[in-house]
């Protein structure tokens, strides 16, 4: 399915800096051009090109694998929502990957923990790439100005510097969510849970446990459910 209010348009994506200011012609990446062809697109289709770093182009497509760019916009960022999920099974952390770049996430942390290690197909730094791909693909049907970005994974108790704004322990004992502020940081737990100790260190840090849904979810889902309610409090908040 194509962004609404695109339909006829195709999305292709382009390499952060590489899209110029005025009028120019641009080569696509090989694997962009194969979309163009796979979507039986012509020379001479109208196509917007997204850079996941908030450029959004327009343009004409030339001859398959150039585009002549005709305008460029500058999007602003969206509000920093913070995603830190338990590094676990390392496909259902792809798919919730593609979810974030639907929903506005602007950053997810792959957490290092005591459950996540004991994980057979747990996500590892040498999947990152191909990971971070994947999110970059997704805002080609969100039609999404900027992509989440993947961090590298990182020890649970180094989380603090790194965790701006207001802080969710997603947690089923937890309250239920209240306002939001304009940078939060919302932490979700792997598979088993945590341990006690690095349940005792998250609340020191000042993460409350907060009730995502009537449920246990697995930790796509609760990452997933966290950043819907994040965006809508938002929503709700700004009217």
């Amino acid at each position: 399915m194509e962004r609404a209010g695109a339909a006829g348009v195709i999305t292709l994506l382009a390499r952060p800096g590489t899209l110029p200011e005025g009028t120019a012609e641009v080569a696509l990446a090989p694997e962009e051009a194969r979309h163009f062809t796979v979507r039986r697109g012509n020379a001479g289709a109208s196509v917007r090109v997204l850079d996941g770093r908030g450029t959004v182009a327009t343009g004409v497509v030339v001859d398959g694998a150039r585009v002549r760019i005709e305008q460029l916009t500058r999007v602003a960022p969206p509000p920093s929502l913070v995603l830190a999920v338990g590094a676990g099974d390392r496909e259902r952390f792809g798919w919730l990957l593609e979810k974030a770049a639907e929903l506005a996430v602007t950053e997810v942390i792959p957490l290092e923990t005591e459950r996540s290690r004991a994980v057979a197909g747990r996500l590892q730094p040498r999947h990152l790439d191909r990971l971070r791909e994947r999110a970059r693909q997704a805002i080609k049907q969100s039609g999404a100005a900027w992509a989440p970005v993947v961090r590298d994974p990182l020890p649970l108790r180094e989380l603090g510097p790194v965790a701006p704004g207001g802080r969710w322990l997603a947690d089923i004992a937890g309250r239920s969510p209240g306002p939001v502020r304009e940078a939060m940081t919302v932490v979700i737990g792997p598979e088993g849970g945590w341990t006690a100790a690095e349940r005792d260190w998250l609340e020191q840090a000042g993460f409350l446990p907060v009730r995502l849904a009537h449920d246990t979810l697995r930790f796509e889902t609760a990452a997933i459910a966290a950043a819907a309610i994040v965006a809508l409090r938002r929503r709700e908040q700004s009217r």
